[in-house]
This record gives structure tokens, C-alpha cells and sequence, in this order.
């Protein structure tokens, strides 16, 4: 005879839909079984599984438990304070919330797990900035949390940026001992790593660099080959001499119009992939001379270059603008403009007139301008009918009907986004005044 505690699993295992819960046997335990009521019968297997399993271990020592209890940990020392709660959960979905994070950072406040739950928007990636906030019981709660992961990957990635900067600086100090630094570190390296590397010496590449590139000839990426074959060209030297005694057959220059006709790639560029839409015998060869070379050797000027390369391909262009912009580094990310309220007043005046809110300049303006700045609301613009296209399948009355509507929509989009600017502005006033308020 089976226990009932292997006959309810058995049930388990096929479901409550197609098995029948097992009728109790007869006996004291049978007796309890039959007397277990439940509203369904998942709920019915389940208490008669807790009982049955209780009975099984009734008068049985209790083994020795194989791991220790958890530890209890202490509660937060300094929870963010309960005023500045309601403020952060509205601020969540602006633009300003990151800015928030780092005030609360700042003021060595932490937050439980429930409400970094609540504040985790759930999109992809996580927002990283919310973990360092947890509380040490936060932290053993969300353990397996993707948020963990998140945060894992993003400070991984942060020691390798800071490991790159640091490499950067030896090799401008000492070129030499910098780029055997680079090839140790290639071979240590994973794929991810090697292709910042590349990254690094397509910004600041080095004669010393050429061993590295000579073994990048042999790793098991196609991609990273193709690179290090190109950025060889890009050092003084035999295969630079090569190509640039090629370049004149491959682009010929006429009447100042730029042509591009076929030649024999050498071998030491490799074998290009077929079908691949990045890469030919002339994404090769134009890829492995620097971009200022190509100007002086063709003794053309860069946009004649870049307008026959966009004609040629779109992806050629692409690849001789980066190649361009690599040798420019003042043309280098600026800072972000300071907007004050006329820069809003004019974003309010396009959505007006063009009903498109442009997501950029919103950000800027929720996070640069002065919270304090008053803002005052677009007043609608007067209707004004286009001319109706001579082609148009529109009568000329639903034509004039179609436009008056299409301008009210501009006009209230123009108020809704004045509505949303004016709301992230207040609540970083009030923001800025609870924080105040709490020194």
C-alpha cells in the first residue's frame, strides 16, 4: 500500500483536471484526510498534502540543518525621510529623476526594497541607479533581482572605462611601454574588451601598436580582423606605401569630379566578405589610410570626398565621416546648452506650428532651467489655411476642415507639453525645498 502523501504528489504531477483526488484509506489518518475541506481542489490536495506530510514526520527527531539560520540584519539607519517619498515617486518618470536619485545618493539616504520595487519603471535596461540606495535588507531582498544584475554589469563596465582612461594616459606618457600595456591586455581580454581596444587605437593609434595588430590578424572574429588589416595602413610604413600608389586607381579625380573605378586589393587587407554591405575592395582601402591623407594624396577637399562616397554608398559615407571626425577631437560631445525661458517659449511656438514636441530639447529644458522660471502658457495661434496641393484628393471644404483640426490638435499638444514642462518645474521646486527643509 502507497502513502497518501506519494498518492496526492502522483496527483500532483498529472493535475487536479485529469486525476481525481485519492480517496483517504481507512485508519485515524484516513479519518483526518476526509474531514480537510477546501473550496477547489487544488486547494483540497494541498491541505491534504500538509497533513499527510505532518503525519509523516510525527515523532521523528529533526535532522541537523545543513545550513545556518539567516542572519537578522539591522533596519535602515537613515531612511529617506517620509516627505521626500511622494515627491520621488512622482518625479520617477521625468527626466528630472535621475537627478533626484543622485541628490538622495548625496544625502546618504537609503531606500527599502518595497519602494525601489515600486520605483523601478521596468524598462530595459534597469535603472541602475537605484541599487546603491537599498538598504542592507533591501539588498539581501533583491539579491536575485534583475536590478542586481543591472548594477553588476554597469559597475563592471565602469572599472573598464576607468581601466581604458587609465591606459590611455600611459600610452601618452610613454608610447612604448603604453602599447605593450595595450597587448597585454588584448590577450587578456574578452571579445567585447578587444573591440573597445580597437575603439581606442582608431582615436590614438601608435607605431608601437603594430605587434598588437599583427596578432589581431589571427583572431577568430572576421570583424577584428578586417579592423586591425585596416588600421596597419594607417601607420608609416610598406603596406601605407602600397596603398597609396593604389589610391590613384581606384579613385580618380577629373575636372574635380571624383570617380571610383576597380583595382586588385592587396592581400595584406584581406578577403572581403561577400554580401556584406559594409565592407568591398573600396571600404578596405579607403578604411586603412587616414582620412587626411586622402585628402592631400587625392588633393581634394573632404565634402567632394564624402558627397562621391554618399553617391557610391551610403555606408561608405558613413564610414569616411567617422574616419573624419576621429581626427577631429574638438569636434568632440559639448556640453549640453544652458536653456532659460525663451528657448522654452520658442519649443512651445513649434509644437504650435509644427505639432511635433521634440523629446531632445524637452529633456534640457525639464533639467536646465532654473525651476523657479516662470513659463507662461501658449496662447493659441489664429487659423491660417495653406493652399490646398492641386493634386489633392481632399474637396476643397473637407480640405479647409482637415486643416482647422489638425491646427487645434497643434495648439493643445503645445498646451499638454507646456503642461508637462510646468509640472516637472514645480515638482523640482518642491523637490529642492524638502531637501531644505531636512538639513
Amino acid at each position: 500500500m502507497t502513502s497518501p502523501l506519494k498518492d496526492l504528489a502522483a496527483t500532483a504531477l498529472r493535475g487536479t483536471a485529469r486525476a481525481e483526488l485519492p480517496k483517504p484509506d481507512s485508519g485515524p489518518l484516513g479519518e483526518a484526510l476526509s474531514r480537510v475541506s477546501a473550496d477547489t481542489p487544488e486547494q483540497l490536495l494541498l491541505a491534504r498534502a500538509a497533513l499527510a506530510g505532518l503525519h509523516a514526520r510525527a515523532g521523528k527527531a529533526l535532522d541537523t540543518a545543513q545550513t545556518p539560520p539567516p542572519t537578522t540584519l539591522p533596519p535602515a539607519a537613515h531612511p529617506l525621510p517620509a516627505a521626500l517619498w511622494p515627491l520621488l515617486r512622482q518625479l520617477r518618470n521625468s527626466p528630472a529623476f535621475e537627478s533626484a536619485l543622485q541628490d538622495v545618493l548625496a544625502k546618504e539616504w537609503t531606500l527599502s526594497a518595497a519602494q525601489v520595487l515600486e520605483l523601478d519603471t521596468g524598462q530595459q535596461p534597469p535603472t541602475t541607479a537605484l541599487w546603491p540606495l537599498l538598504d542592507e535588507r533591501g539588498k539581501a531582498v533583491l539579491d536575485a533581482h534583475p536590478l542586481h544584475k543591472a548594477w553588476e554589469k554597469a559597475e563592471a563596465q565602469a572599472q573598464w572605462e576607468a581601466r581604458l582612461d587609465a591606459l590611455q594616459e600611459a600610452r601618452a606618457a610613454d608610447p612604448t611601454a603604453g602599447a605593450a600595456q595595450t597587448l597585454e591586455l588584448w590577450k587578456e581580454t574578452n571579445a567585447d574588451g578587444r573591440r573597445d581596444l580597437l575603439d581606442m587605437l582608431e582615436r590614438q593609434l601608435l607605431p608601437a601598436d603594430l605587434p598588437l595588430l599583427q596578432h589581431a590578424e589571427k583572431d577568430r572574429s572576421a570583424e577584428v580582423q578586417r579592423r586591425a588589416r585596416m588600421l596597419q595602413g594607417h601607420l608609416p610604413g610598406p603596406l601605407q606605401d602600397e596603398l597609396l600608389a593604389l589610391l590613384p586607381q581606384a579613385v580618380q579625380v577629373q575636372q574635380n569630379k571624383i570617380s571610383f573605378k576597380p583595382f586588385d586589393l592587396p592581400e595584406a587587407l584581406g578577403k572581403v566578405k561577400t554580401g556584406a554591405y559594409d565592407d568591398s575592395d573600396l571600404h578596405r582601402l579607403l578604411g586603412a589610410l587616414p582620412f587626411s591623407l586622402l585628402l592631400k594624396a587625392l588633393d581634394v577637399r573632404g565634402e567632394q570626398l564624402l558627397q562621391a562616397a554618399e553617391k557610391k554608398h551610403w555606408q561608405l559615407v558613413r564610414q569616411l565621416r567617422a574616419q573624419r571626425d576621429r581626427e577631429r577631437p574638438e569636434r568632440a560631445a559639448k556640453a549640453p546648452p544652458v536653456l532659460k525661458a525663451g528657448d522654452a517659449a520658442a519649443w512651445l511656438k513649434s509644437i504650435q506650428e509644427k505639432g511635433q514636441r521634440d523629446p531632445v530639447t524637452f529633456d534640457l529644458l525639464t533639467q536646465s532651467l532654473d525651476p523657479a522660471t516662470e513659463i507662461a502658457a501658449p496662447e493659441p495661434l489664429p487659423f491660417a489655411l495653406p493652399l490646398r496641393p492641386k493634386d489633392s484628393h481632399h474637396s476643397p471644404t473637407a480640405w479647409e476642415e482637415r486643416q482647422k483640426y489638425l491646427h487645434a490638435e497643434r495648439q493643445a499638444e503645445a498646451e499638454a507639453a507646456w503642461r508637462s514642462l510646468t509640472d516637472i518645474l514645480r515638482l523640482r521646486r518642491e523637490w529642492a525645498a524638502a531637501l531644505e527643509a531636512e538639513k
